[in-house]
């Protein structure tokens, strides 16, 4: 194991809170084919826990297929040990997450005057238009990882969230750098809408008409990268 923890009692207006922090934490992420060649005895090793045997089949199963098909591209986040000489001694798998090129359809409406109405007989000029977006479609951190926090230069985060902060950075340098969108799309877990909440996302607004996914039944929320301009008269 490489978890070496600390219990850490922060005091908040809720009262005491108890964390579990993690001593060291030296982040890689390797694709998938990398892991898959390298280090597949420690990928078998993934649990997201009770409840999401999913994310365990997904990434053992179905995350090459997704690759192959043009579905996504999934990156594998590691925990790596090295020795005072800087060579690597153990690692573990810490998470994973899969990306997408996708699109956020909207309607965009703006009210026509008492002229243009009686013209035209509707009461908006509505258009369907897109937001280009980089979708997150899957995201599962190992079960010893989930709820323990790591402080780094003075700020104390979640495991998770310290993910989410390299995925949204990720984004940004591909904006930057390779391809053109304006946000960050995924559909969230009942249980995990505060945590997105709580990292700038947003739930997707009124006239946003998100597209069938295979989880598409869980909330459609946003992170948006770029300056979203969109009309919607009501």
């Amino acid at each position: 194991m490489i978890l070496v923890r600390k219990r850490v009692i922060c005091l908040g207006r809720k009262g005491n809170k108890e964390h579990i922090h993690i001593a060291e934490f030296n982040t890689e992420v390797t694709t998938l084919d990398i892991a898959y060649k390298d280090f597949f005895d420690e990928m078998q090793t993934f649990n997201a826990g009770e409840g999401y045997k999913n994310f365990n089949d997904f990434i053992l199963e179905e995350a090459m297929e997704y690759r192959d098909a043009g579905e996504g591209a999934t990156h594998i986040v590691w925990n790596v040990v090295y020795n005072e000489n800087g060579i690597e001694q153990m690692r573990e798998i810490v998470s994973f997450y899969t990306l997408a090129t996708s699109a956020i359809p909207y309607e965009d409406r703006i009210r026509l005057d008492e002229d243009e109405e009686k013209k035209l007989g509707k009461g908006f000029d509505s258009q369907i238009c897109g937001i280009p977006a980089l979708e997150i479609k899957m995201f599962a951190v190992d079960e010893k990882y989930q709820d323990i926090f790591f402080e780094y230069q003075g700020e104390d985060l979640p495991i998770s969230a310290w993910i989410m902060r390299n995925i949204v950075s990720y984004a940004k340098e591909l904006i930057s750098d390779e391809v053109g969108f304006k946000a960050i799309f995924l559909h969230s877990l009942p249980d995990a809408e505060k945590f997105y909440l709580e990292n700038e996302f947003n739930r997707v607004q009124i006239n946003m008409k998100p597209l069938y996914g295979v989880n598409s039944e869980y909330t459609a929320m946003y992170f948006a990268l770029k300056t979203v301009h969109m009309n919607y008269d009501m």
